[in-house]
């Protein structure tokens, strides 16, 4: 991906492997060499808001941008990760300058079923941690997001997150059966095992038995409601 002469680009190339945009990224972080994220020093938000409706955010310095919905929504052609990479250099900085206005921005949360192959899983999560360092190199400030599904995916999930850092999880779709639970939960003991994270940021709920690891170790949880959520409570 990196190319050998960083200062030089073939005029038929453009940066379609966004190469000059990671040329500065630290790739030392194991054997996948998913670019590493600097962590962050955050306020606790008021809120957080989708991708999808992010336009109607009224308070936007006091909120986090999140993915947690249908890839639908921000990926594909017109998606986030299609702007950066083929995007005119308007629209990219279109694109920062609208990301700036938000507290911080937590990396897409690309879609990693189970039934994936390898591949795609790999490059699920790979995807999402060069949005988020390309996102950082601009000044925004950037949260990583944390996705696993099996034992296997774990190393790859935890490259390039900072020790003692901030982590964002979504839990929407990972409570709806006892295997799903089960999986979430080791992940999260993971999290806590290598990274020791200070806080994680939580979209949907936060289920005391599967985060007890973290708050035991001292983290602290932020936990918000999700869309739907908010909807079947009223807003409350």
């Amino acid at each position: 991906m990196i190319l050998k002469d960083k200062n030089r680009l073939r005029k038929s190339d453009g940066d379609v492997f966004l190469a000059q945009k990671l040329k500065n990224a630290n790739f030392n972080t194991g054997f996948y060499q998913v670019p590493e994220i600097d962590d962050v020093e955050l306020d606790k938000p008021e809120d957080l808001v989708l991708w999808s409706i992010r336009h109607r955010c009224k308070n936007k310095s006091k909120c986090g941008l999140v993915f947690y919905e249908f890839d639908s929504k921000f990926d594909g052609r017109d998606g986030i990760y299609n702007i950066l990479k083929y995007g005119t250099e308007e629209r990219v900085n279109q694109l920062i300058a609208e990301l700036k206005e938000f507290a911080f921005v937590v990396c897409p949360d690309y879609s990693v079923y189970g039934n994936f192959p390898n591949y795609k899983q790999i490059d699920a999560l790979s995807r999402s941690r060069e949005v988020g360092y390309i996102l950082s190199t601009y000044g925004i400030k950037v949260v990583v997001n944390y996705r696993a599904t099996f034992e296997w995916t774990y190393e790859l999930a935890l490259t390039g997150i900072c020790y003692n850092g901030i982590v964002a999880i979504g839990t929407l779709g990972c409570l709806r059966d006892n295997e799903s639970r089960t999986l979430l939960k080791d992940s999260v003991h993971k999290l806590v095992e290598y990274i020791r994270p200070r806080v994680i940021i939580v979209y949907g709920y936060a289920p005391e038995d599967i985060f007890k690891c973290a708050t035991d170790s001292g983290c602290e949880i932020w936990q918000f409601d999700s869309l739907i959520s908010k909807a079947f409570n009223g807003g409350k």
